[in-house]
C-alpha cells in the first residue's frame, strides 16, 4: 500500500512539474545538469576540487595526467614523466594543445602555474594547500618542463592529475577574480556567464578533446527530489545526488541512473585515548562495534546494491589497498561477547555528530544505530548542519564519542592521504598510535614502489585491527540521466563531457 501512494504521489509531482518547471531554453544540443550549488569561487582552478567545483573546472581545464576508474595513472597534458632525482621530475608534454583563446600551452604555462601555487597566494585555494611541497618548476624546452618539490613526493606523477594548467597571458592580465568568471583552459568547455543559480558554459572548439555537443548549462537546485522530477519533466538531462529509491520511477520513464565513486569510504570515526575515559579505549569494545553492524544490508538497501562494504580506510582503486582484508563479519553475538569481555555486559550510551551528509547519509546513521541497539549500545545522534559540523570539524570542536567521515584517498587516490587528519601527523589529532606512525611517515617518502606499497598495506592492515573507526562502505553517488542522455559518466570527480551525446 505505502508503494502504491508513494507511485501515486511521484506520478502526480511529476505531471504538476512538467506544467510548472522551466525547460531553461532548453537547447537540443545543450546539457542541462541540475546540482545542489555553484562555485564559490566560480572558475578558479587552484579553489578546490571537490563537487560542485570540479564539475566545471575540470570541464575547463586539464592536468597533466588523469586517473583512471582503476586508480592507475595515464598521460593527459603531458605524454610521459621520469624523476631525473629525489627532488625533481621531468614532464614531456603533448604538442598539439591549444588554450581556448588560441595561444599553445606549453612547457611555460605548465611552469606558471606550478610557480604560482609554490608562490604566496589566497590561503582560500584548496589546491594550494595540496601542494605546499612544491618548489617550483623551470622551462627546458618547448615541450620539455622540470617540476621541483621541497621533499621527495613519488606520488607526483599522481598529484599531476590535479595540478590544472591555466593560460598564463589571460592570468596575469585579468587578475584572479576576472580570471575566475571567464576562465581560459585546454578542455571541451569555456564559461559564457555566470548568472544566479545558473552557469552557462560552451564548447571549447580549439580543445584537444572536443565535445560532441555545444555546450553544458549548471542549474541550482537545492533540493534532490526537485533534480529529480525535473528530468521527468524534461527540464534537466543529470540530475545529481539521485536516491536509490528514485531508481525505478526514472527508468520507468526511459532515463538511466550512472554511479559515480569519489574515492572516499564512508565512516564512523571513534574518539578515545590517555585523555577520554571511554569504554571505546578497549579494542574489544572497538571490535564489538564493527561486529554489531550489518554493513552489507546497508549497502544492498539503502545504497541499491551498487557499492562494497569497506574493509580499510581506503576504496579499492586507491594506491596501497590490501586486497587481503575482509570486512568486519556481521556477528552480533561475537559483538556481545566482546563487549561481556570488556565489563560492559549491558552495552553503554556514546554520542555521534553528524551532519548526515552522503547518499542516503542520515538513513546510514540511523541504520547503524539501530543495529548497535540490539547489542545494548544506545546511540545519541546529534545531528548538525553541513557548515556547523565541517567547521567544528576543521577547528577541532567535536566533543561527541564519534563522528561521520569521509575517509577520501583524493585527491590522488593514495590510501595513507588521509592520515595527514587521521594519524599523528595532524595538530592536536583525535587519533595517535606512535607504534603506527614510523610505518606512515615512510610510507609518504619511500621512492621505492614495491617497498611503498608494501608500507601502504601495512598502515592498512593496522587501520583494520586497531579500529579506530568504523569503515562501514565505499561512498558512491548516483546521477539520473533523461532518455536522451548517453555517455554521462564521471571518475573521480571529473566528467568526460566529450564522451556526452544528446538524442
Amino acid at each position: 500500500m505505502a508503494l502504491f501512494f508513494r507511485q501515486c504521489f511521484t506520478a502526480a509531482l511529476a505531471l504538476a512539474v512538467t506544467l510548472s518547471t522551466p525547460t531553461w531554453g532548453a537547447d537540443p544540443t545543450i546539457l542541462r545538469v541540475g546540482i545542489g550549488g555553484l562555485p564559490t569561487q566560480k572558475g578558479n582552478a587552484f579553489s578546490n576540487i571537490q563537487s560542485p567545483s570540479i564539475l566545471v573546472t575540470g570541464g575547463v581545464f586539464d592536468g597533466l595526467t588523469r586517473l583512471a576508474k582503476d586508480g592507475a595513472i595515464e598521460p593527459w597534458l603531458a605524454t610521459s614523466w621520469e624523476a631525473l632525482d629525489d627532488l625533481t621530475w621531468r614532464f614531456t608534454l603533448r604538442d598539439d594543445v591549444v588554450f581556448s583563446n588560441g595561444k599553445p600551452f606549453d612547457a611555460a604555462a605548465v611552469a606558471h602555474t606550478a610557480n604560482y601555487l609554490s608562490g604566496s597566494g589566497p590561503q582560500l585555494e584548496g589546491l594550494r594547500r595540496d601542494f605546499r611541497f612544491l618548489s617550483g618548476a623551470t622551462v627546458v624546452d618547448s615541450h620539455t618542463v622540470d617540476i621541483v618539490t621541497k621533499v621527495p613526493v613519488p606520488m607526483l606523477p599522481r598529484y599531476a592529475s590535479v595540478l590544472l594548467i591555466v593560460e598564463p597571458g589571460a592570468w596575469q592580465s585579468m587578475g584572479v577574480e576576472k580570471f575566475s568568471l571567464t576562465p581560459v583552459g585546454t578542455g571541451p568547455l569555456v564559461v559564457e556567464s555566470w548568472e544566479p543559480g545558473r552557469a552557462i558554459t560552451r564548447a571549447n572548439r580549439l580543445s584537444w578533446r572536443p565535445m560532441q555537443i555545444d555546450g553544458v548549462d549548471f542549474i541550482v537546485l537545492p533540493d534532490p527530489s526537485s533534480r529529480v522530477q525535473a528530468v521527468l519533466s524534461g527540464g534537466l538531462d543529470a540530475a545529481y545526488q539521485t536516491a536509490p529509491e528514485d531508481f525505478d520511477v526514472l527508468q520507468k520513464a526511459g532515463g538511466h541512473v550512472v554511479s559515480i565513486k569519489d574515492g572516499s569510504v564512508f565512516s564512523i570515526m571513534l574518539q578515545f585515548g590517555q585523555d577520554r575515559e571511554t569504554p571505546l579505549n578497549d579494542i574489544r569494545v572497538r571490535h564489538a562495534l564493527n561486529y554489531a553492524i550489518d554493513k552489507q544490508t546497508i549497502a544492498d538497501v539503502l545504497l541499491g546494491g551498487l557499492t562494497s562494504v569497506a574493509s580499510q580506510p581506503a576504496v579499492r582503486e586507491a594506491y596501497g589497498f590490501d586486497p587481503t582484508l575482509s570486512p568486519y563479519a556481521y556477528d552480533p553475538e561475537r559483538a556481545r561477547q566482546l563487549l561481556s569481555d570488556a565489563g560492559y555486559p549491558d552495552g553503554f550510551t556514546m554520542s555521534l555528530e553528524t551532519s548526515g551528509g552522503g547518499t542516503n547519509g542520515r538513513s546510514v546513521v540511523q541504520r547503524v544505530a539501530d543495529d548497535l541497539g540490539r547489542v545494548g549500545i544506545q546511540m545519541d545522534i546529534q545531528q548538525k548542519p553541513v557548515m556547523s559540523f565541517l567547521l567544528d570539524f576543521v577547528r577541532g570542536r567535536i566533543e561527541a564519542d564519534s563522528f561521520t567521515l569521509q575517509w577520501g584517498a583524493y585527491p590522488i587516490l593514495d590510501s595513507i592521504q588521509m592520515t595527514n587528519i587521521n594519524s599523528c601527523r595532524k595538530s592536536q589529532p583525535w587519533y595517535c598510535d606512535d607504534d603506527i606512525q614510523p610505518v606512515i611517515e615512510a610510507a609518504w617518502t619511500e621512492t621505492d614502489p614495491q617497498q611503498a606499497l608494501d608500507l601502504r598495506r601495512q598502515v592498512m592492515r593496522h587501520y583494520h585491527e586497531d579500529a579506530p573507526g568504523i569503515f562501514l562502505h565505499e561512498n558512491i553517488g548516483f546521477i539520473g540521466l533523461s532518455p536522451r542522455t548517453q555517455g554521462f559518466d564521471q571518475t573521480f570527480g571529473y566528467v568526460s563531457y566529450e564522451s556526452v551525446r544528446l538524442h
